[in-house]
């Protein structure tokens, strides 16, 4: 366990971010269902979802393998 002189590290920052949001929003799933389906109608399509991702996974791939060929040279 950290020590209070250690400062943590900028993922577990992002971890824990997360993870706080994350029990917040299940938390209020639970405790307001009205809530949650509010917030559900406002996401988009779940296939729209899944092209996104397919898209921009792909998209970071292309740049990161253009970046390393650049470099490999």
């Amino acid at each position: 366990m950290a020590t209070a002189s250690e400062t943590a590290c900028g993922t577990c920052l992002r971890l824990r971010m997360f993870l706080t949001i994350a029990g917040a929003l299940i938390a209020g799933l639970y405790l307001q269902p009205g809530w949650a389906t509010a917030v559900a109608g406002l996401m988009p399509a779940p296939l729209l979802i899944g092209w996104a991702i397919c898209g921009f996974g792909s998209l970071g791939f292309a740049l990161r393998l253009r970046h390393h060929l650049r470099h490999q040279r």
